[in-house]
């Protein structure tokens, strides 16, 4: 393991210094979490996620935070600290790491989770630590020490940051479970002590407050993945989060127990799987794995696949099998498909149409809304947040990871537990929070925006791409086409070309009328200016109107002029 100590001074602490607390995502929003503490000259910074495109953003693989904030303020920085391996927590490392280059901390199958993910993007390994959960860091003005959770993926930690003005507590996901399949059972004893040292500030997921009691336990879920192997005659395929090792473990256990042959099919899946494997997360006994590359060699009863595409995600290996262009994976009658995992806020209708694309092709599909056994949340249900608060006992309650409902459910929570409503911070991304000794109030903001990835393009995908992109799949399009002699300025001809707007052979008429609009407009002007931007916002005008009031529709306009 690489040496961690930092490389820096530690800077003497004033007690009158104040603490800022600035979530540039995960507020209000399920996904993309990043967290960032300013102390005086240094800050430190707590996770780094992506979230998910939804139906608004047509085009877009990911969004991420937005670092404006951060982009003068590097020198400051002395670390990035991961809570676990899950997307919305490291996801948006990648493209967002380059501009930072500082030093990752985080336990050893998290590191390797990122280590792989550094690779496919080429970037240098060299600043990605390992932490064991007792180890403590001095981070400039931040001592740092964390504590082991449970959650659907191992190696998951709180993080207690200890600044003058008192201690404060980073919660990110977490369960409470007795007997999770890591044998990684959150530390209760360790949240115990720091509660009777005094905590300031708790940031505690709330993302399934509205679930009644406590979740069951992850090793429940093995019963259920047995059944549904039983139960089908053909192939059985499990979708899940594809960091969800332990899930993983579980259907490893049920194919060797039932003589099913086990594939891992689709990118993501097979490098977190290699990694987990490879640092001794996943235990696979001898001859179980096969390669998908021969999975039409077995007969379907022998073959237990695990599939990436569990929240319906487009291009992903689960919806191109639905929609049959996968290369290795054919759908037919008698084959299974189970998702263990329920669609995240955003997703719901891309994995509705997932299980209606299965189930078209008759496969028998296992999803929560028909059995409530296949998933287990790896987030803590009411009675587990209640059990954390009463053994932190904060005087300031922060619930992240969750939309406003979840953190207005949380309030009542923790109204009902004896806290005021001063004491429960509700806030959203971008706001500032500033922390003193005996108060933690909001102070103001700072502006944040999605910065959306498109391929191999970050952030040059901007609000005004989403709308034209939303326009022309709702309305279509029309290209105007107006040639005009250079010398003369007069109109030489127009053309009007639309797709996804009107069909040309039943609207000759809309479109003849909209080029006698176009040469309307255009003819009081066209000798006048030599500005052709004036003369496009023009035809772009004249013909909006025009579409609009024989059509009540608003397609995107490109006019297109000529010069000849």
């Amino acid at each position: 393991m690489k040496s961690f100590k930092p490389k820096f001074n530690l800077p003497q602490l004033n007690n009158n210094q104040l603490l800022k607390l600035i979530p540039l995502g995960g507020v209000g929003d399920v996904t993309k979490n990043m967290y960032v503490y300013e102390y005086g000259g240094d800050i430190i910074i707590i996770d780094c996620g992506v979230g998910f495109p939804d139906e608004a953003m047509p085009g877009v693989d990911l969004v991420i935070p937005d670092i404006s904030y951060l982009r003068d303020k590097k020198e400051k920085i002395r670390a990035i600290l991961i809570t676990h391996g899950h997307e919305d927590h490291i996801g948006g490392l990648p493209y967002i790491w380059p501009e930072l280059q500082v030093p990752i901390y985080t336990q050893r199958l998290t590191a390797g989770f990122i280590r792989a993910k550094f690779t496919e993007h080429n970037l240098p390994q060299n600043k990605i630590f390992e932490v064991k959960i007792d180890q403590k860091l001095d981070l400039g003005a931040f001592k740092v020490s964390f504590y082991q959770v449970s959650h659907s993926v191992p190696d998951s930690m709180g993080i207690v940051i200890r600044i003058p003005q008192g201690l404060i507590i980073h919660q990110a996901d977490f369960k409470i479970d007795w007997t999770p399949v890591s044998g990684q059972v959150t530390d209760v004893g360790t949240v115990a002590r720091l509660g009777s040292e005094g905590v300031l500030l708790l940031l505690i997921d709330c993302l399934r407050v509205e679930k009644p009691g406590f979740n069951k336990s992850e090793k429940s879920i093995e019963d259920s993945f047995a059944k549904a192997s039983l139960e089908t005659a053909g192939k059985l395929l499990i979708t899940m989060t594809s960091s969800n090792v332990s899930r993983m473990q579980q259907a490893i256990n049920v194919a060797a127990k039932l003589g099913r042959k086990v594939s891992v099919v689709g990118r993501s899946f097979e490098n977190n799987f290699q990694v987990a494997r490879d640092l001794g997360y996943l235990h696979v006994p001898p001859a179980v794995m096969v390669a998908p590359d021969t999975i039409s060699s077995f007969a379907g009863n022998k073959l237990l696949i695990l599939i990436a595409g569990s929240q319906g995600q487009q291009g992903s290996s689960l919806v191109r099998a639905a929609n049959e262009q996968h290369k290795q994976v054919k759908l037919k009658r008698g084959d299974g498909v189970v998702f263990s995992a329920d669609p995240i806020p955003s997703t719901e209708s891309a994995q509705n149409a997932l299980i209606d694309s299965l189930s078209r092709l008759g496969v028998n599909v296992y999803y929560s809304a028909v059995s409530s056994d296949l998933h287990v949340s790896g987030h803590a249900a009411l009675e587990e947040l209640r059990l954390m608060v009463n053994l932190v006992k904060p005087k300031f309650l922060f619930p992240i990871g969750g939309t406003f409902r979840h953190m207005e459910a949380f309030s009542k929570m923790a109204q009902e537990m004896g806290y005021d409503r001063k004491q429960i911070l509700e806030g959203e991304d971008g706001d500032i929070l500033e922390v003193r000794k005996d108060v933690v109030k909001m102070v103001g903001r700072v502006d944040v925006q999605n910065v959306y990835v498109d391929g191999l393009g970050v952030g040059d995908i901007g609000h005004i791409v989403l709308r034209d992109r939303q326009k022309l799949s709702e309305e279509g399009v029309v290209v105007a086409v107006v040639t005009i002699e250079q010398h003369s300025g007069k109109i030489d001809n127009v053309d009007i070309i639309s797709r996804g707007f009107v069909y040309e052979e039943i609207a000759k008429d809309i479109l003849e009328d909209a080029k006698k609009t176009v040469e309307r407009s255009l003819s009081e002007h066209i000798h006048k200016t030599a500005d052709w931007r004036f003369i496009r916002k023009m035809i772009e005008d004249s013909l909006g109107n025009y579409f609009y009031q024989m059509t009540e529709r608003r397609p995107l306009i490109l006019p297109v002029v000529v010069e000849v």
